[in-house]
């Protein structure tokens, strides 16, 4: 030990060591704290704790790494909205396989919900930025810890199926299931289920098939399952029922799906139904007078009409025909003509124009037979925001039981988007607002760590450099306690309002006048 580093003035009863590392602290400095005895010997000293560090000429004092303990400060707002909307999805998850796997699983679809696009390498980064991280500490979600558990996942069909199961028992008797897919782009060249869908072909890319299941009251994704690209869907239709063991609801499906071809599983499931729109050309539709319309659909405002037929077998046909869509379509067909005008030929197609007819095996009425079809339009807009808000399009990973595990991650991440989109609606954000606008809204609202309370008071201390007007979303969300301040908010929800109810006057800017009594 050099002579100038011992003479160097430090606390009393403390002796110098020689550490192997270099730099600052290659000279520590530790306590004394006590005596060791030896029979027959001199006292051994015992040494405590490094306590400090000979630098530069003299003693620094021993001090905590900077956020030894993780970040004091971290995004907020995003988080505990989707966090709020997804316990039951880590209850089911916990549920049906081992505890870190469950949350590693849970944790990555709240990143994916949280952060749209996120790939596995930046799930760390986002996992430490967010209070994910401080709610769920030593989650391991690292490329190489995804990529583990999307194989893992993939591999195990009993895990999923039991998800899917426990998903399913939790839809409410009585609600529609709709059941649909969409083709996801996999180029990847080591994995067996991207294949050339005719979509594909036509595009030039491989894809693979999702197959979902769909609560059209809860308006949420329950269950779902992978299939190769180029998968008839009618094969698929029938794997994706039999595979979940779906035994109750109501198959919406696409123009031209034959329902003879899932006839064994609706015979053996006497509780799940179908309805399927039929092409114009059905000869069902002149056969049964299906254009003669019988009344009018009640409970809505641009006069809809509508015809409803039994046929023999149990089977009911429905029809309806909306003016505006008539209006529109006879438009576009005229522009079409080129100035080659047939009046025969016209007088037979506008005859169709803004109709729909559908097959069903359920005997509904007219007004529930066109809502359960017009409402397809938020299964649709899942799948919108699947392949681009929430940037999932592309398949991360590289072979079949990896594809299938991302899925399998992919499927929370969706369920958890669409009840935080139904909450938006609800709550008149969603009409002035985009999703991503107010989900950036959202992750801009930081807070202390050591104030992480549920539904923190508006003005509550804790809060780190917040914006007002995110403060105010997050109190139209019930995510914080107080009342909306900013005029901006105040301003949405009142023309989300007046788009409920036309007949209220707007709001008037400013304070209200006291009163004159």
């Amino acid at each position: 030990m050099p002579e100038e580093i011992r003479k160097v003035p430090r606390p009393p009863n403390t002796v110098v060591v020689e550490n192997k590392c270099e730099g600052p602290k290659h000279y520590g400095v530790r306590a004394r704290v006590g005596v060791k005895y030896v029979p027959g010997g001199n006292p051994q000293p015992i040494n405590g704790g490094i306590i400090g560090y000979i630098f530069e000429g003299r003693f620094v004092p021993a001090r905590d790494e900077p956020a030894v303990s993780g970040p004091d400060s971290r995004s907020y707002g995003a988080a505990a909205f989707a966090k709020r909307e997804s316990a039951d999805f880590m209850d089911d998850l916990l549920g049906i396989m081992d505890i870190d796997y469950a949350m590693r699983a849970y944790v990555a679809a709240l990143l994916k919900v949280i952060k749209p696009g996120i790939k596995a390498k930046r799930m760390t980064t986002e996992y430490n930025r967010t209070f994910v991280g401080h709610w769920y500490p030593g989650v391991d979600v690292g490329k190489n810890a995804m990529t583990e558990l999307y194989r893992r996942i993939g591999m195990d069909g009993t895990v999923r199926a039991a998800f899917s199961a426990a998903r399913l028992r939790r839809v409410v008797p009585g609600h529609h299931l709709i059941i649909d897919g969409m083709l996801k782009e996999d180029n990847s060249s080591v994995n067996d289920l991207s294949g050339f869908s005719f979509k594909g072909r036509v595009k030039g890319i491989r894809n693979i098939s999702v197959m979902f299941a769909y609560d059209l009251e809860r308006k949420e994704v329950i269950c779902s399952e992978v299939f190769p690209g180029n998968e008839i869907d009618a094969s698929a239709y029938s794997a994706f029922i039999n595979d979940n063991d779906i035994r109750s609801g109501i198959l919406v499906t696409d123009k031209g799906f034959p329902p003879s071809k899932i006839s064994k599983e609706l015979d053996e499931r006497p509780d799940l139904h179908f309805i399927t729109p039929l092409k114009r050309n059905d000869t069902r539709i002149k056969a049964n007078r299906m254009m003669e319309f019988t009344g009018l659909l009640p409970g809505y405002d641009n006069g809809i009409l509508y015809r409803k037929e039994g046929l023999r077998g149990g089977r009911f046909l429905y029809s309806f025909r909306d003016p505006e869509k008539a209006a529109i379509e006879e438009a576009a067909y005229l522009r079409r003509l080129n100035g080659g005008f047939d009046n025969g030929k016209f007088a037979e197609r506008r005859e169709q124009f803004g109709t729909i007819t559908f097959l069903s095996d359920v005997d509904l009425r007219p007004e529930d037979a066109y809502a359960i079809y017009s409402e397809r339009w938020l299964i649709e807009m899942v799948f919108r925001f699947y392949k681009n808000d929430i940037d999932l399009a592309t398949t991360d990973v590289q072979d079949d039981y990896t594809v299938i595990g991302e899925e399998f991650v992919n499927l929370i991440a969706t369920g958890i988007t669409c009840r935080m989109l139904k909450v938006l609606r609800e709550s008149g954000l969603l009409g002035e607002m985009s999703f991503g606008d107010i989900l950036d809204d959202l992750s801009g609202v930081w807070r202390r760590t050591d104030h992480d309370e549920v539904r923190p008071g508006r003005d509550a201390k804790g809060w780190v450099h917040p914006f007002e007007y995110a403060l105010d979303e997050m109190v139209v969300l019930d995510l914080a306690q107080g009342t909306v301040k900013t005029e901006a908010i105040k301003g949405v929800l009142d023309r989300s309002e007046r788009r409920r109810n036309p007949d209220k006057p707007p709001r008037r800017r400013g304070r209200p006048k006291k009163s004159q009594n």
